[in-house]
């Protein structure tokens, strides 16, 4: 068979927005495909409420504004909502808009000013109240950038991540004016959970040209207070992290909104080219954290300083520094400084898969040893050429426990969560194959979700597991792939136990006994689909 697929220091804080604001607003029309007052009140039905909002999400882009002006007429009743259903309104309605036929054209039928009083209405525990102000960028009008920029300064988002998504379309698209967002913009610096992605922004900007000089740049001192805070607290963090959680995920969470912070603040400064920063941008380079030694020493560079350029070619020997060294040697015109070794393709694989696992929603620091392992050039799930493939293997170590497991880069970069370590080159491919495929008629069903016909599907294979000796057999998934199917279980054998799969023709069976992260119904899934695509595309 074939498959085809289809070929990325606190300031005193602003003003409260105000409670209300006159518009002009279109009127509500007589009928809507989708009842969503009913998701608003106290006395919404949870239960109900799922099965509306899958139907919001659904909808036609055109009845965005029909919706957002319920939420408007409604905002009185939000404060009494379910958090949890209007978090889970929120998202239908992002969806909606980013999968209609013209997001912005959708977003921008609804009027600008409706935004700030939705948001100021919804209760603090409600989740998703970042994807209304994501849909502000999208539209990327003057309004609704002022807006944005309003809705940034009175009420930010808690997460620095959060934030990174609502003003990603500001970096992705060049038809928008920097005048209609900065330096308004500016003025919600002061907010932890806004300064890293606002300065990115800014810094893009620059970088690329479309405004004459930073948009921060006569912020300055503000920038240097905020910065010698920060690099006080990471010193802080090096000496005692404890101080700043009770547990991983608390301490990562400060770790990383202050690395963040750091490393866009050293790249202002470069920008910005005023010599005033040397003095603590040399204070950072004294940090043991890698990503905030390297900004900070690129900055120097970038000023002049050879202190800077002394550091990053030190640096460039650390994978998770690597890359970004490369870029300021290239872009700052001493590139040939660099040993061409840390330009081979196995160096740029480890580089890459580095700072992967370094980023905080992974490990959030990088492992202490990597290795390619296997290296070869192939053809890949939705690429139309072969693609050079690389896997790495990395550890940390914890301790008197290290954590190993073999990641992949070239295609994608990724590591699976199941111990990979046991298998071969080519079924550590394949299980990477099978996750990254994407076409809308590969996809699986878990079994406490099957309709009677895919029971019916699943009966037979279940038996043909019975009869190659398997027992205890827990089916996972039904997995279907074009017009065949397989059944992805956990079952034992001779007192072992496994994760299998069958199509009822080919059997593929993983041992999980005494694997700290042993294989589920996904992962041999993966295993199984990944196989099958590689053989057909790779004869």
């Amino acid at each position: 068979m074939g498959y085809v697929f289809p070929g990325g220091p606190r300031l005193r804080s602003p003003p409260p927005l105000a409670p209300s604001l006159t518009m002009k607003v279109p009127a509500l029309p007589d009928s809507h495909p989708v009842p969503v007052v009913s998701l608003l009140g106290p006395d919404a039905d949870p239960v109900a409420a799922a099965e509306v909002m899958r139907s919001v999400a659904a909808s036609p882009g055109e009845q965005l504004a029909a919706y957002l002006q319920v939420l408007y007429d409604q905002r009185e009743t939000l404060a009494e909502s379910d958090p949890a259903i209007l978090g889970g309104l929120l998202r239908a309605l992002h969806t909606l808009a980013i999968h209609s036929d013209d997001p912005v054209a959708a977003i921008r039928q609804v009027p600008a000013l409706q935004f700030p009083p939705i948001v100021a209405a919804l209760p603090e525990a409600a989740p998703n109240r970042h994807l209304l102000m994501h849909l502000l960028s999208l539209a990327r009008a003057g309004d609704h950038l002022a807006v944005l920029a309003e809705i940034l300064v009175a009420r930010p988002p808690s997460g620095w991540m959060a934030v990174g998504q609502v003003l990603s379309p500001l970096m992705q698209y060049d038809d928008w004016d920097p005048h209609d967002f900065f330096p308004a913009a500016l003025r919600g610096l002061p907010h932890p959970s806004v300064a890293a992605p606002l300065l990115d922004v800014a810094n893009h900007l620059t970088r690329q040209g479309r405004v004459p000089r930073h948009p921060a740049a006569d912020r300055l001192e503000a920038l240097l207070q905020l910065f010698g805070g920060v690099i006080g607290r990471l010193g802080k963090f090096e000496a005692d992290p404890q101080a700043f959680g009770e547990t991983v995920e608390v301490v990562q969470a400060v770790l990383s909104e202050a690395v963040a912070l750091s490393v866009s603040l050293c790249d202002a400064f470069g920008l910005i080219g005023d010599p005033q920063a040397i003095g603590k941008l040399n204070q950072a380079v004294g940090l043991t954290h890698r990503r905030v030694q390297t900004e900070a020493a690129g900055a120097l560079a970038r000023l002049g300083d050879e202190t800077g350029k002394d550091r990053l070619l030190a640096l460039v020997e650390e994978p998770s520094a690597r890359l970004r060294v490369l870029a300021y040697a290239d872009e700052l015109g001493w590139g040939e400084a660099i040993d061409p070794q840390y330009r081979s393709d196995a160096a740029i694989a480890e580089a890459e898969l580095a700072v992967w696992l370094a980023q905080p929603q992974n490990f959030g620091l990088p492992p202490s040893k990597l290795e390619v392992v296997d290296s070869r050039r192939q053809f890949w799930p939705s690429y139309p050429e072969p693609v050079d493939c690389h896997l790495v293997e990395f550890a940390y170590a914890f301790g008197e426990t290290d954590y190993r497991n073999v990641g992949i880069t070239g295609p994608t970069v990724h590591v699976l969560a199941a111990d990979l370590m046991p298998l071969d080159a080519d079924d550590v491919y394949a299980c990477y194959a099978g996750w990254h495929a994407e076409h809308p008629d590969i996809f699986t069903v878990p079994a406490d979700r099957w309709n009677a016909a895919q029971r019916r599907l699943a009966a037979p294979l279940i038996e043909h597991l019975e009869r190659h000796g398997f027992e205890a057999i827990e089916a996972g998934l039904l997995g279907f792939m074009l017009d065949e199917q397989a059944v992805a279980c956990t079952a034992t054998r001779d007192e072992a136990t496994y994760a299998v799969v069958t199509d009822g023709l080919e059997t593929i069976e993983v041992s999980t006994a005494g694997r700290a992260r042993p294989f589920e119904p996904t992962d041999i899934w993966y295993l199984f689909l990944g196989r099958k695509m590689l053989r057909t595309f790779n004869p």
